[in-house]
């Protein structure tokens, strides 16, 4: 029986938008982060020396500070608005952090997740004549199954069938409904379990289908 399942489109794409959404949260942290808050930084640093001149000499009081910041503002383009607390040059050194960690935090789940996406778009599953095969490589047959373990069917749609080659070295081959196509995984499954001996089947019950039945009347 071949039947091959490629990649559920939705579940791709999701991957896909969570990472391009997490890349371009990166970057407009980026930016913040190297250039729209470092900007800042001299206007911030410039209202505080003012401050500090101010207040060290008593002959002076708020409306030359204002008068004094005014022109200062206008002198360097600046914003003649006085600064505020969260914009001061601690403040902005802590956002200016932040976005650093925010860099990190984006493209750490972006990056991977984009990755994954093109790493998996051309993916597939099958089945042959007389066992399973993926775009990796993997070739099970029949005779090497030793167990197809239904623990996650039902909440997850997983079934991992268990298998050891001619060499003794066992391995697994991972039948997933939600990855790949359902209607196509699913009537895989069908047919492994029709194929296999009932007491291989752990954690679960066999699937019911005219291919299991047919293979119970052959």
């Amino acid at each position: 029986m071949n039947l091959r399942a490629h990649p559920e489109k939705i579940f791709l794409l999701k991957y896909l938008a969570i990472g391009v959404i997490c890349c371009g949260f990166a970057a407009y942290a980026a930016y913040d982060g190297f250039l729209a808050y470092p900007a800042e930084l001299p206007r911030a640093t410039a209202w505080e020396k003012l401050q500090i001149e101010i207040e060290a000499d008593p002959t002076l009081d708020r409306t030359e500070l204002v008068a004094r910041w005014k022109a200062m503002a206008k002198e360097n383009g600046w914003s003649a608005k006085q600064i505020r607390k969260d914009d001061t040059v601690a403040a902005i050194q802590n956002k200016i952090y932040w976005q650093y960690a925010f860099i990190v935090i984006g493209l750490a789940i972006g990056v991977p997740c984009v990755v994954w996406y093109f790493g998996n778009r051309n993916a597939w599953i099958e089945s042959t004549e007389d066992g399973l095969r993926s775009n990796t490589g993997t070739e099970v047959s029949l005779g090497q199954i030793v167990k197809f373990d239904k623990k996650k069917w039902e909440k997850k749609g997983i079934g991992v069938v268990h298998f050891k080659d001619s060499s003794g070295t066992e391995g697994t081959f991972i039948l997933d409904d939600l990855k790949f196509d359902r209607k196509i995984t699913d009537e895989i499954v069908r047919w492994v379990e029709s194929k296999i001996p009932q007491e291989m089947i752990v954690n679960g019950s066999p699937e019911t289908s005219e291919i299991a039945k047919e293979s119970a009347e052959e």
